[in-house]
């Protein structure tokens, strides 16, 4: 990247360089000419800044409304675990969207959606000591989407001024800018799919996600992000009223980043223009969906590069995102405003009128009689020797049929081999008077012993779950009750209400929880799955060892895992286990969170007044310290994630939100996913990477 500078970036003081990278050209797409143009605007900053970009994005940055959609920090982590090196430092893919300007412009053009987010990348290489934190200029944004009008170019791009200066006052360093001279001649895709009006729209959306998601998964694509427009201000449905559906995609995969952003010869740069944005919107009284994205080709044109590799890579996905598109049944449009074609199409009906003309009747035209001769074909008589000679008859006619003899089976010369040895050593089994050996023994104790390791520490490893035969859910409350617990809420945690997770508590756990950060403690789950027909709890020493860190109460916690085996007797240890005593540090890898990396999603006095009479709120817990633990009913979309990683362990929701001090907290949805779900591949993981920002929001939102 550092030389890349030096030959094409161009270094200004910081105020007329974020005033020249505003005012850049307004034509709507870069022709050939010799003529430079903008492309992006580089924030440099000499030595380590990841802390304060991530402070700058998170909080800094929604002060001017811009608002971080699905943050995917330190993706060159991810590279070194999947192949083992990264010549990186870091590398942030940050999008951002400033949704109160975006959505008023969808009811005029709506392809603007195509950088809504945008991406805002910071990116450092391990064999250099400068930062840039940079992001393509608005103007070149609206080039590739190919919108002219001037109303959408102006409002899109004005708040890019007050978004370069934060970043100019809390990074502070050089700003520059990276020119480029021509867009490809064909910049977007465009795609259309027309399909049956449904009975239910939020149905037909839930399944159409759902089909469109895996088709591109099982490519070896990501779907790092998803922006629904629908939900992105307290009034969108409103503005968004012409619209029954309108939401955004980001699209990425993960070996194409690695060998574009990664490895000899990287361009971490190109991740200006990453994940790519694919837009969605279904107009009211339509049954078409309508589907846009920037191809591929504007990173090679653009930022000129040369590496064959990496052309062919870009040239394969050019290629086979149409085809998948293609795949799901959508046409290739061309890239037009839809809204202006719309009305064309709408005044041409209504002034077109055909007149009526009086047609002729047809004229029936009597075919002539042709003389065929037909020549008899000489067909084939079967062999019929040595065959059983049937007659069949049907209606008038008799049919001749021969039936061929079964052949007899050729048997085949087999030869016995009895060369045994006779110098073959033979022992004879002795056993000594009395003698019990040790695998007798230990069956003996099996036998003897109830819940034996059962919900304990084996071999070093202990299970997160203790699984059971099926129940009913309100003989799971009878017994938990009998067992001394107990219940606060039985709530379904799924669409279908067929997951159902009931919550517990008693003295002991209350006791456990009622010190700061330790209040996720506070209750168990029981899940009854009436369509597998099973049951889970939750292990409380599995969740004491990793919720209380060094206030772990292993005695309290073996005491009521005793109950649990006593009075449900016919429970096993799940397969989902992780080692016992890295349970406090656990992070599902480099770089991911650990326990105390909690995100606070709201502050302020008088928290549980806003959310009283919350229907999302699904149980509120009080502690002895002060502290209240809720639980909340996640969205329809975001708790769909159990039909991608499995609805075994369903019973972490409802998901918890812990406020204390005038503050509420959540485990980051990255670790509560990965420590309720131990046995989850980093593939599993990438299936349903949108999922732990749609929890943050949803637990956000409670608070709003």
């Amino acid at each position: 990247m550092t030389n890349f500078i030096k030959k094409t970036l161009i270094t200004f003081t910081i105020l007329p360089a974020i005033l020249l990278a505003n005012e850049a050209s307004t034509s709507t797409v870069a022709s050939n000419s010799k003529k430079e143009h903008t492309l992006a605007i580089y924030h440099t900053v000499v030595g380590d800044i990841e802390e304060k970009y991530n402070t700058m994005v998170e909080t800094k940055l929604k002060s001017i409304g811009f608002n971080l959609t699905d943050p995917h920090k330190r993706v060159n982590d991810q590279y070194e675990a999947k192949w083992g090196s990264t010549v990186l430092d870091v590398l942030s893919f940050m999008p951002i969207v400033r949704d109160r300007t975006v959505l008023p412009l969808l009811n005029i053009d709506p392809r603007i959606a195509g950088f809504a987010p945008f991406n805002l990348v910071i990116h450092k290489k391990l064999d250099e000591n400068v930062s840039y934190v940079g992001h393509l200029v608005p103007e070149t944004m609206l080039d590739i989407l190919g919108i002219s009008n001037q109303e959408v170019r102006k409002k899109f791009s004005a708040p890019f001024k007050a978004l370069d200066a934060t970043i100019a006052q809390e990074l502070g360093g050089d700003v520059r800018t990276i020119p480029y001279k021509a867009l490809p001649e064909k910049t977007m895709i465009n795609y259309e799919y027309e399909f049956e009006a449904p009975d239910d729209m939020d149905d037909f959306l839930d399944e159409f996600q759902n089909t469109f998601e895996l088709a591109f998964i099982n490519k070896g694509y990501l779907i790092a992000g998803y922006h629904n427009f629908m939900e992105a201000t307290p009034d969108a449905e409103e503005i968004l009223s012409d619209y029954d559906a309108f939401w955004t995609y980001s699209l990425c995969h993960l070996e194409f980043s690695y060998n574009m952003f990664d490895t000899q010869g990287a361009r971490p740069e190109a991740g200006l223009f990453a994940p790519c944005t694919m837009y969605m919107y279904i107009r009211k009284g339509t049954n078409k969906l309508v589907v846009g994205m920037f191809r591929l080709h504007n990173w090679s044109a653009t930022l000129n590069i040369k590496s064959k590799k990496r052309l062919d890579l870009i040239n394969k996905l050019d290629t086979e995102i149409p085809a998948i598109l293609e795949g799901l049944g959508m046409k290739s449009v061309p890239n037009v405003n839809p809204l202006l074609a719309e009305k064309k199409t709408s005044a041409t009906s209504e002034k077109t009128v055909t007149p009526k003309e009086k047609v002729p009747a047809a004229v029936a035209v009597v075919p002539s009689k042709i003389k065929e001769t037909k020549k008899a074909v000489p067909t084939k008589q079967p062999d019929t020797k040595g065959a059983n000679i049937e007659k069949i008859k049907v209606g008038n006619e008799t049919l001749t049929i021969a039936i061929p003899q079964v052949p007899k089976v050729i048997k085949c010369n087999s030869t016995t081999y009895n060369a045994g040895s006779d110098r073959s050593i033979k022992f004879s089994k002795r056993i000594p008077p009395n003698y019990r050996p040790h695998s007798f023994d230990r069956a003996q104790k099996a036998k003897t012993s109830t819940h034996t390791r059962i919900g304990e520490v084996s071999n070093g490893k202990i299970s997160a779950y203790l699984r059971g035969k099926f129940m009913t859910v309100d003989e799971a409350k009878e017994k938990l009750k009998t067992a001394g617990f107990e219940i606060i809420t039985a709530a379904p945690v799924n669409k279908k209400g067929d997951l159902i997770s009931i919550v517990f508590t008693d003295k002991s756990l209350i006791h456990m929880a009622s010190k700061e950060n330790r209040g996720f403690m506070a209750s168990l789950r029981l899940l009854v799955d009436t369509k597998e027909k099973t049951i889970s709890i939750t292990n409380p020493l599995y969740l004491a060892k990793g919720f209380l860190q060094n206030d772990f109460d292993e005695t309290s916690a073996n005491k009521i895992l005793v109950r649990l085996l006593t009075h449900f007797t016919d429970l096993s240890n799940s397969k989902d286990a992780l080692k016992f005593q890295l349970l406090p540090k656990y992070q599902f890898m480099k770089g991911m969170p650990h326990f105390q990396d909690m995100v606070e999603v709201a502050s302020g006095k008088g928290l549980l007044d806003k959310i009283k009479n919350n229907k999302r709120v699904v149980f509120t817990q009080t502690l002895e310290n002060g502290a209240t633990l809720i639980g909340i009913k996640l969205s329809k979309r975001t708790r769909k994630f159990t039909k991608r990683i499995g609805r075994n362990n369903a019973a972490m929701l409802p998901y918890p939100i812990l406020i204390e001090n005038d503050k509420a907290k959540i485990l980051d949805p990255k670790y509560y996913i990965s420590i309720m779900y131990p046995l989850l591949t980093m593939s599993e993981f990438m299936t349903i990477a949108t999922v732990p920002d749609a929890m943050l929001k949803d637990c956000e939102k409670v608070f709003k």
